[in-house]
């Protein structure tokens, strides 16, 4: 969860996000910054999986990965500023900026964006004059490997 944290930080700042990057709701509406966003977790679901694959490792070895849970962590995300034109620039970096998933321990993490939420200050908790939040979901597993014993074949030697 923090990895992908961290990576949604990242694009946010890559997007042209000047100010700081909240990670708590209550310190974003304590905030007296016009333009702002924030990530902050909004929950995790975990459902049993029983997927298996087999694949050889870097050093030669056969072994076999068992998908033990489906992890789904959803991650909200808010990006505020005085005018539409600046949120919508903003918004539209960080779309670009984003990729199908990422790499977290040696595992891909499918990426998914929802459905955007334009809000205007007087629907709004925040200082900004507009904002624009939603939700990003990231598909993963916890896995276990497990090493694959080597079949040995008996080979008779020709007399």
């Amino acid at each position: 969860m923090r990895k992908e944290k961290e990576y949604l930080i990242a694009r946010l700042k890559e997007a042209g996000v000047k100010g700081s990057v909240f990670t708590s709701l209550k310190k974003m509406e304590m905030s007296h910054d016009l333009q702002m966003a924030g990530v902050m977790v909004s929950g995790e679901v975990l459902t049993r999986s029983g997927s298996k694959t087999k694949y050889v490792d870097e050093e030669g070895r056969r072994r076999s990965r068992h998908k033990l849970w489906k992890r789904v962590t959803k991650m909200h995300v808010v990006i505020a500023d005085t005018i539409d034109e600046k949120v919508e620039a903003i918004l539209e970096k960080f779309l670009c900026n984003m990729k199908k998933g990422i790499a977290v321990d040696g595992n891909w993490v499918d990426i998914e964006i929802g459905e955007l939420d334009w809000v205007d200050e007087k629907d709004s908790i925040l200082k900004a004059k507009v904002a624009v939040q939603f939700d990003v979901s990231f598909t993963g597993g916890i896995y276990a490997d497990y090493e694959l014993k080597e079949v040995a074949i008996d080979v008779k030697e020709a007399e």
